[in-house]
């Protein structure tokens, strides 16, 4: 049994898909915060499907043919440099090249009206792919390399659709350029986009849920003041239980309550974003990080021997002290005091070791403040 396709209906089934694509993609923009690429992405489906649209109607003689041929492929060639710039904002780019979106079509148009190029089928459907090819495939490109930066599952998928849409016009173009009788017709070529049009859609929506999700998750687990984790997050990332040859270690800001009343409490919160900084830039790879609460914050430093971890503790607390806050050309001078507790051996329950820092800690400071105190637990 042989199916034909109807390349009639592959157009309406083409642009209907289009249709869908960018009303999803919008509904998805009116529900997120970061709409940044989003619109663009929905007027360039939208413009290929008016694109399509135009070359059915002229196909069919209802419009002249110099009208619908320079026209459609106007709407082609602005409509995947739009969704390239679209999938590069979304990805997270800043600066939008709209130069490029404007100067290709611009310069298809020109060279149109000039050589007449259009008016051919050929000529024309080959600058299209061409066109479409390059796009898509910097598209994927832009997708890809921020995969890294911000690792969410739905990235490579859409990376590889995009690059799909784009082996799918270059192999057609590769037909039409080189005049190859192929089974391979226009429309199986649009059949296949249909699928890869609502797949593209579908993760592009994908994505943007799980970039609002992982935004959410952060803001729970983050202190909105100082940019380190919470007490949650902390709690979190701990061992399920104790390891042997690690420590945890709670740091104490001296004097902060004298620091907010002299200074006022915008200061304050500067100091310790000021802390909180010089301790993350000082960690080690492994090394656990939150605020716990008020002027406090805790660490846990794993593999570490108890002179190991007063090395850490006295490092950290060194390059408080040194640090510069200068507010309104005053220095504030800002220490520490720490407490840690170390063990050797596996077991025991992390309330312990958060109450044996605590009260290392405490010592620390009735000893005279900016001191650093250890304790076995």
């Amino acid at each position: 049994m042989h199916l034909t396709l109807d390349l009639g209906t592959i157009i309406l089934l083409h642009i209907t898909s289009l249709m869908a694509g960018a009303a999803a993609i919008l509904h998805s923009r009116k529900r997120t915060a970061r709409r940044i690429g989003l619109g663009r992405l929905a007027i360039a489906l939208i413009t290929l499907a008016i694109g399509a649209v135009l070359a059915a109607f002229g196909e069919r003689a209802a419009l002249p043919l110099w009208l619908w041929t320079h026209l459609s492929l106007v709407l082609g060639t602005v409509a995947y440099p739009l969704l390239w710039d679209g999938m590069r904002r979304l990805s997270g780019r800043r600066r939008s090249l709209y130069w490029i979106v404007i100067l290709v079509p611009a310069a298809w148009f020109a060279l149109g009206i000039v050589s007449g190029f259009p008016l051919v089928d050929a000529r024309r459907a080959s600058v299209f792919h061409l066109t479409a090819v390059t796009f898509l495939a910097a598209s994927a490109v832009e997708i890809w390399l921020d995969r890294h930066n911000e690792p969410l599952p739905a990235r490579r998928p859409l990376a590889a659709c995009l690059l799909v849409s784009a082996l799918i016009y270059a192999v057609r173009l590769v037909c039409i350029v080189f005049d190859i009788p192929s089974a391979f017709d226009f429309a199986t070529a649009f059949f296949l986009q249909i699928f890869v049009n609502f797949w593209i859609a579908l993760l592009v929506v994908t994505l943007v849920r799980e970039r609002r999700e992982a935004g959410l998750q952060l803001a729970a687990d983050t202190d909105a003041l100082t940019g380190v984790g919470n007490r949650r997050w902390f709690l979190a990332r701990l061992p399920a239980a104790p390891l042997a040859n690690s420590a945890l270690a709670i740091l104490d800001v001296d004097h902060f309550k004298q620091i907010n009343d002299r200074f006022g409490h915008p200061v304050g919160d500067h100091v310790l974003g000021s802390v909180a900084r010089a301790v993350r830039d000082a960690l080690r790879e492994g090394d656990v990080l939150a605020r716990f609460g008020g002027e406090e914050f805790v660490l846990f430093l794993p593999n570490v021997d108890a002179q190991g971890a007063r090395a850490v503790a006295e490092r950290l607390r060194h390059r408080i002290e040194t640090m510069s806050v200068v507010i309104d050309g005053a220095r504030i001078s800002v220490t520490v005091s720490i407490g840690v507790a170390w063990s050797g051996q596996k077991g025991g329950t992390w309330d312990a070791w958060i109450q044996t820092a605590d009260t290392a800690c405490y010592a620390a400071k009735g000893a005279g403040r900016n001191l650093v105190k250890t304790s076995v637990v």
